[in-house]
């Protein structure tokens, strides 16, 4: 595992964070809400936004045959507002339970770094939003170019 899910988790978590006030004052009240926050955070803004597989048998998707050996793609950003799984998909919550979001992936094909990843994810939000509680944007953020990632190439935030 690297460190991309863990750098891209904290820096979309705190550019949602500084976005959205009234979430971020909630988790400097709700302390406890950090693991649901982390959660929404991966749902939302999900690191790693593509996954690929090989199919192994012939299947049926969605009425689409797949033949035995057709290369899949799975857009994980996109399942994770799915409104068939999520209730009002676009609105983030930091408290927001069930939120069985795909963002690690799943089975054998899961993130060997979702432990890490959330854990530190954790602690530098919590500790962001309680010691800068009125951090806010100090300029344009800019996305980094990639497309199976998720993140930041730079998110100016100003603390006071």
């Amino acid at each position: 595992a690297d460190h991309a899910a863990t750098h891209d988790v904290v820096g979309n978590g705190l550019e949602l964070l500084v976005r959205r006030r009234a979430e971020l004052g909630r988790l400097c009240a709700q302390p406890d809400a950090v693991r649901t926050c982390v959660e929404e955070c991966l749902r939302c803004e999900s690191p790693n936004q593509l996954g690929n597989r090989l199919v192994s048998v012939p299947v049926v998707i969605g009425g689409v045959h797949l033949a035995a050996g057709a290369y899949l793609t799975l857009g994980i950003g996109a399942a994770n507002h799915d409104p068939a799984a999520f209730a009002e998909p676009e609105r983030f919550d930091i408290c927001r339970t069930p939120n069985p979001h795909l963002a690690f992936a799943a089975g054998a094909h899961a993130c060997a770094g979702m432990a890490v990843a959330r854990l530190e994810g954790r602690v530098a939000l919590l500790r962001a939003a309680q010691r800068f509680p009125r951090m806010h944007l100090a300029g344009k953020p800019v996305r980094a170019e990639r497309a199976r990632f998720r993140g930041w190439k730079t998110l100016p935030v100003a603390v006071r």
